[in-house]
């Protein structure tokens, strides 16, 4: 079964970050899963407790009051852009930048890093069919 995190339906609970450098972004995520591709192919969504942990985790922008919904977010590596829908769990080394635009005032609040691994915290709870 193939998964994703559709961002703009998701979530974020909290940040933290250790003085040792490493953070670890919360989210309660709406997950896309199906034998195809998520986010086109049928399948069900449902919502998921999942920690992002960055190694050398920087913050830029306000992150304000949590939890936020996400209007629109993605994570840029390399030379490729995950835009809203994020393969998950995965796991990336090498520079990085996680962009989330929060509601309810579009605060844009960028995490940086130099690797990222994403993985479940919680049971899957089915929400719909994706069709």
């Amino acid at each position: 079964m193939n998964a994703a995190i559709e961002m703009h339906d998701s979530q974020i609970l909290a940040i933290e970050r250790a003085g040792t450098g490493l953070g670890s972004v919360f989210l309660k995520a709406y997950v896309h899963q199906t034998e195809g591709q998520p986010g086109v192919s049928p399948g069900e969504g449902g919502v998921q407790r999942v920690r992002i942990r960055v190694k050398e985790m920087t913050v830029e922008g306000e992150v304000g009051n949590l939890p936020a919904d996400i209007y629109e977010g993605s994570i840029k590596f390399e030379q490729t852009v995950q835009d809203n829908i994020v393969p998950f769990p995965a796991a990336y080394s090498g520079p990085l930048q996680m962009t989330m635009m929060l509601s309810p005032d579009a605060r844009v609040v960028v995490v940086g890093g130099s690797g990222i691994s994403i993985e479940a915290e919680g049971e899957f709870r089915f929400v719909e069919h994706f069709s």
